[in-house]
């Protein structure tokens, strides 16, 4: 058994949750890839991966023995790039994105890298879903807000804000709100979060915030969506700027409360704070830094 191959293995189970892709990644027999993992779990003298007719689950000190796999997995690809004599980034990079932002902006934006870096390999997640980056084995995650969770580190990568909007045939059989506390009497479509009832906030200077919750009437849990319904004319919307800017400048959707301004959607990479950012990951924040912001202003 090739130690280094079987810890690639363990790692791409962990990602895959099932022996049959696990070995057709690192082209191997799924008879190999059992032999492995369980040569892991004879030479450690403990259970790593406890296996049943329908799925996997991976032992506390599997998981313990995961984490270690991907730190010499990680070193080793630092040490193959510190090495590459085109100084090129290298390596594997699993990349959390949100939907609508991720596909509309983040992809195409990693387009050119990827085709200029061939030495990286990226497996892109697109999900609304905020994930824990470490327990959910994530090297780099893109969001758009405010980071919540001082554990991890993150570096801005564009600014961005949120215009609440309507459609003028919503205005015109259900009235322009002039004030956040009039919402109160608007449908609000929410974008659904399944976590935390959502709540929109409004500042203007000489006034105390007003935070407006919404929810339980129309919503969805892609903005994309949450923009078809007021487009429809089924409500009121908070939503980024950029994905509104088109609607506003073909009059399709109106901007309501100027004046207020509502927490901005500047977009941010995250990474675990546990860890120093390879060399890849690095390599990607850096070009995303320098390329999302002017995909952003494009489509102001």
């Amino acid at each position: 058994m090739d130690r280094f191959e079987a810890l690639r293995l363990f790692v791409r189970l962990a990602e895959r949750e099932s022996f049959t892709g696990a070995a057709r990644d690192l082209g191997v027999k799924q008879s190999t890839a059992s032999k492995w993992v369980a040569a892991l779990e004879e030479e450690h003298g403990v259970a790593l991966v406890e296996r049943t007719t329908r799925a996997l689950r991976f032992t506390e000190a599997g998981q313990v023995f995961l984490g270690h796999a991907r730190d010499v997995l990680a070193a080793y690809e630092e040490l193959e790039a510190s090495v590459a004599r085109d100084d090129g980034p290298r390596g594997r990079l699993r990349v959390s994105l949100p939907v609508v932002f991720g596909r509309r902006h983040v992809v195409p934006a990693l387009v050119p890298f990827l085709q200029a870096n061939v030495g990286v390999e990226v497996q892109l997640v697109l999900s609304d879903r905020y994930v824990s980056l470490v327990d959910e084995a994530f090297d780099l995650a893109v969001r758009v807000g405010e980071p919540v969770d001082t554990s991890d580190r993150s570096r801005k990568l564009a600014d961005g804000g949120r215009v609440l909007v309507a459609s003028k045939e919503y205005l015109a059989s259900n009235g322009r709100p002039r004030h956040p506390r009039e919402l109160r009497g608007h449908r609000c479509l929410s974008h659904v979060d399944t976590t935390t009832r959502t709540v929109w906030r409004f500042r203007k200077e000489g006034e105390a915030e007003v935070a407006v919750p919404v929810g339980g009437g129309v919503g969805a849990n892609h903005s994309d969506a949450v923009l078809e319904l007021a487009r429809a004319g089924l409500g009121v919307a908070l939503l980024a700027d950029w994905l509104v800017a088109q609607d506003l400048r073909e009059k399709r959707l109106v901007p309501l409360l100027r004046g207020w301004s509502s927490p901005p959607a500047s977009v941010y990479a995250i990474w675990p704070a546990s860890k120093r950012p390879r060399a890849v990951v690095r390599a990607v924040v850096e070009h995303l830094g320098s390329t999302l912001p002017r995909r952003i202003g494009r489509a102001k």
